[in-house]
């Protein structure tokens, strides 16, 4: 395996962990929290751009709150970016995009944001 085969394995891993990261998340605000319906985002889009989002979708009552981290491939590397929303509205969290050319300093970034977003477990409080 070459090096650039090795870097898009090591990427596809590292989504594949985020996944599993706001799978636990999802499953554990749901058990702290009562009646909520939790829905894990994983998806990879195709294009000019092409892109992988994964997070987790919280439904409380009449309340989403959605957490997530994309990945975009740009001309000029890589773009991730992290954050929290509530309704599809409000930025309950708004993490700084990172751009960078290394598919390692890339996966850093997703692996960070994943764990940022994830320890945020009182969410649903601080949306009240």
């Amino acid at each position: 395996m070459d090096a650039r085969s090795s870097g898009a394995a090591t990427l596809l891993g590292a989504l594949s962990e985020a996944c599993e990261d706001f799978q636990r998340y999802g499953q554990q605000v749901a058990a702290t929290h009562g009646p909520l319906h939790w829905e894990l985002i994983g998806r990879i889009g195709p294009g000019e751009a092409p892109f992988a989002l994964v997070g987790v979708v919280l439904r409380y009552g009449r309340t989403t709150v959605d957490l997530g981290v994309d990945l975009w491939v740009r001309d000029s590397g890589f773009e991730v970016s992290g954050y929290a929303t509530v309704d599809g509205r409000r930025l309950l969290i708004d993490l700084p995009d990172v751009l960078t050319e290394d598919v390692d300093e890339a996966i850093d970034a997703l692996r960070e944001y994943t764990r940022r977003l994830c320890s945020h477990r009182n969410v649903l409080d601080e949306v009240a």
